[in-house]
Order: C-alpha cells, then sequence, then structure tokens
C-alpha cells in the first residue's frame, strides 16, 4: 500500500492507494487512490463530465468477506494526460462516513478487520450527545420571589445608574468644552482715583479720615530748600481706600499717596477673558461668580462688553465689567473672585431650547386658562357679569 499527501491547498485529504475495487454500473473500474473526500480511477470506464453525479459501488475485502459500500460521486475533473478522473463524495451520510473512515483506518494500521467490527462501526452515530444543562429552580413563597426579584432589580438598577452616570459625565464633559469659558483672572473693584505727588519734596499734611469732601485738603507737599508748599484738594465727596504715605515721609515727584473712590461708585467685578472668546461674548453670555465667603451668584449679567484691550493685550486678554450680583462692601476691594461664563443661552441651540420653552410655557398656560372656565368659551360679557356679582355679594356680606 503506499500513501501519497498532497498539498493543503490542493486537497484537503491524504489519498491512499489501497487493494479494493470499483463498480459503476456493473462494470469495474480501476482505481488509483481514495481518500475520505473522493476517489480517483482510471479514464475511459464510462463518459466522465466534471459536474456529473455517478452512482459507484466500492468493495473492499477482507478475512473471509468483502464489505460493500454504495456513495455517490461528483466528477471535478478530467486529466486526458494521465487518464484520470478525480471525484468528490456528495451526499455521504454520517454512517458512511464512520464506515469509510474505519476502513482506512483499518487498512492503515493492519489490523484484521471482522464482520462484527464492521457492523459496531455502521451502528455509531456521529452527533455527540447534548449535556442539559439544569435549570435553576424558581424561587418558591413570597420571601424569595420578592428576594430574586429584588435581587434582579437591583442589578438592572446599577446599571442603568453606571450608564446614566457615564452619559453624565460626558455630556458634562461636552457642554463645558462648547458652552463654558472660564474667566483668566477677576477681581473686586470700583472706579478708584489715584493721587500722586506734585513735586519731589516731605509731607507736612496728609488727610486722615476715612472720608473727604470736595474741596477739603488732602495733603500739602513742602517742596525742597524751603520752596513754597503746594496742597492738593479733594475733586469729590470721596472715600479714602488706601494710603501709601504718612505726614513727614518724604516722596519724589509721581509717587503715590491715596487712593479715593467716590461715594456714589458702588463695587463691581472685572473678569480678564482671552481675546479668542470675545466674539461669544457677544452672542450673549451669562457669568456665574464664587466669593471668598463661600457665596455663589448665577446668571449674572456683562455690564460693559470689551471693546478696547487692557494693559495686558500683549497676552491676548480683554476686560469684562460685571454687576456682583449682592451688596459689596468697599473692605472687599482688592479680593479675588472666581468667575465662569455660561454662553449656552446665546447659541443656536439655546435660542432654540428658550422657543420651546416658552411654547411648552404658553400651551401649559393656555390649557389651564381652559380648565379654569376662563377660555375662549367664556364670552368677556359673562366674566364682567360674574365679577359683578361677586361684588354685589361681597357688598351684601
Amino acid at each position: 500500500m503506499m500513501i501519497t499527501h498532497e498539498a493543503e491547498v490542493q486537497r484537503q485529504h491524504p489519498r491512499y492507494r489501497l487493494p479494493m475495487k470499483c463498480l459503476y454500473a456493473g462494470t469495474q473500474v480501476q482505481v488509483i487512490d481514495l481518500s475520505i473526500g473522493g476517489i480517483g480511477v482510471r479514464n475511459g470506464a464510462f463518459d466522465a463530465v466534471p459536474g456529473c453525479i455517478v452512482a459507484l459501488t466500492l468493495i473492499f475485502p477482507f478475512n473471509g468477506y468483502e464489505l460493500t459500500l454504495p456513495v455517490q460521486a461528483e466528477v471535478r475533473y478530467v486529466n486526458e494526460e494521465h487518464s484520470r478522473v478525480g471525484m468528490r463524495f456528495a451526499n455521504v451520510s454520517p454512517r458512511q462516513h464512520n464506515l469509510l473512515r474505519f476502513v482506512l483506518d483499518a487498512y492503515l494500521s493492519g489490523e484484521i478487520v471482522e464482520a462484527g467490527d464492521v457492523l459496531d462501526v455502521v451502528s455509531r452515530r456521529n452527533e455527540g450527545k447534548t449535556r442539559d444543562v439544569p435549570q435553576r429552580p424558581k424561587p418558591q413563597g413570597l420571601k424569595e420571589n420578592a428576594f430574586h426579584y429584588g435581587r434582579n432589580f437591583a442589578g438592572y438598577a446599577a446599571v442603568a445608574a453606571v450608564t446614566l452616570l457615564l452619559v453624565g459625565f460626558i455630556a458634562s464633559g461636552i457642554f463645558q468644552k462648547l458652552y463654558i469659558i472660564p474667566a483668566q483672572s477677576a477681581q473686586i473693584t470700583a472706579d478708584l482715583v489715584t493721587v500722586p505727588a506734585p513735586s519731589s519734596g516731605q509731607l507736612t499734611f496728609v488727610a486722615s479720615g476715612d472720608e473727604v469732601q470736595a474741596g477739603e485738603p488732602l495733603l500739602t507737599i513742602q517742596g525742597p530748600q524751603g520752596s513754597n508748599s503746594i496742597v492738593i484738594d479733594s475733586p469729590c465727596d470721596c472715600i479714602v481706600q488706601a494710603r501709601y504715605n504718612r505726614a513727614s515721609n518724604f516722596v519724589r515727584d509721581g509717587a503715590p499717596i491715596l487712593v479715593l473712590r467716590e461715594k456714589t461708585s458702588a463695587p463691581y467685578i472685572t473678569a480678564s477673558i482671552p481675546q479668542t472668546e470675545v466674539l461669544r461674548f457677544y452672542r450673549g453670555a451669562k457669568a456665574v461668580i464664587e466669593y471668598a465667603d463661600g457665596t455663589t451668584v448665577r446668571d449674572v449679567q456683562v455690564e460693559r462688553l470689551p471693546t478696547l484691550p487692557d494693559n495686558g493685550a500683549g497676552n491676548g486678554r480683554f476686560l469684562v465689567k460685571i454687576a456682583p450680583g449682592r451688596e459689596l462692601e468697599s473692605s472687599t476691594i482688592g479680593q479675588p473672585v472666581s468667575v465662569v461664563f455660561d454662553t449656552f443661552s446665546g447659541s443656536s441651540v439655546g435660542s432654540a431650547a428658550t422657543k420651546i420653552h416658552a411654547g411648552m410655557s404658553w400651551a401649559g398656560s393656555r390649557i389651564a386658562s381652559i380648565f379654569r372656565g376662563d377660555g375662549p368659551g367664556v364670552s368677556q360679557d359673562a366674566q364682567a357679569t360674574v365679577m359683578a356679582d361677586d361684588k354685589r355679594i361681597a357688598t351684601l356680606k
């Protein structure tokens, strides 16, 4: 017996040359080789056309008997040069497949095959029996049912909660990226006036009170070498916000002496914003302010939009004036605050959401008025009569 192997791309199963016979329509056909998937025979015994299916009878000789196996084979190719016809087994049942494999293994191993062995192989089934998975017992009783369904509900609720948290986290990040602008810096300030030294000299007088009236002397400076004294008067009814020098100090020309704030000037907030975000403020922006004491004020309107850059324009910054949204004392001037700007209301999505909310509010008020009875079905005269009756009843009471 001779075994021939071919490349996997050429043939799926190895071919074996066995001492066997093959009959086609009662005529013996010379067998070249055999495999699990097909058979090769000599050409000339019948008219082989690729694609046609022929009925063959395979005969395997054993000790004292012959095993006959009828099969159907499809002609795959006809090689005239080597006088070979290659056929593939078609419509092979699992039992035929088992028997064919058993015969090939028996020839290869040299075993003596008895008739009982062949019958045992034929009786085998090729399907594996699926193992039955035992089902969980159903809960019995009110307590077990409550525990079972409660556990399932808790699991689903946990998955839903985690999903909602994840979706909320992603949505919050997108919202922050698209509609929230944090201020680069912000502080409480007011309209302040700095009073500088008019010349170099010694301060002989500096106003000591916290408030000064318009026309009152603010400071007196004695020029060098006994020159004439210079007196500076207050330009307004002001509050002394800061002092940089006191009487008897020697100052240079232009050095700051006092910082004044007009009494009618209320503290406000200035915030520095990136220059690239200025256009978004013109479409509508609201501020959220957090003070040093922990107080948070929301939906604060921006009072003055930036038109000119501040001194830090080289850094790409613009100043925005914001109403504080609460009463501020003068002592808070100069304190830093945290400011973020919400531009959602000025965006196209925010405008659409506002319109939808207004429409829903109008529809809700109309439905409520209909249920109250003051809708279109009640005339104005009838309403006036009801009101008049109510007044007359009130008068009688």
